[in-house]
């Protein structure tokens, strides 16, 4: 995964500081690189959050592992079909509804 795609994932999950930039690239890299060993690249992809947090720290923490873990099962469940029976729908029968044209669109029409 590229330094620029990188870059995305963290400015669409946290707030970019405007001032002491090395530290914070070089701080945030880090806990990101925490995130992919314990998660996929598809999935840091696609992950949000209502608000943009201050640090990765708050994700790689305990306190919102219960929440990536949950977002994480979500992202790969697989719905098993094979528990749903199938069911075929034949030819159709009867007419299509058709709308009466000549029905009075408000109540000064009603009254008419």
């Amino acid at each position: 995964m590229t330094l620029k795609n990188r870059k995305e994932i963290l400015a669409r999950l946290i707030e970019i500081p405007d001032k002491g930039k090395r530290a914070f690239w070089s701080r945030e890299m880090m806990f990101l690189k925490k995130l992919e060993g314990r998660y996929s690249l598809d999935f840091l992809k696609v992950l949000t959050f209502p608000k943009k947090y201050d640090s990765l720290a708050y994700l790689v923490s305990d306190a919102l592992k219960e929440t990536m873990d949950r977002k994480w099962k979500n992202f790969n469940y697989k719905v098993d079909f094979s528990k749903y029976d199938t069911y075929t729908i034949g030819q159709k029968i009867g007419k299509d509804y058709a709308p009466n044209e000549d029905k009075p669109k408000n109540t000064k029409d009603l009254f008419k």
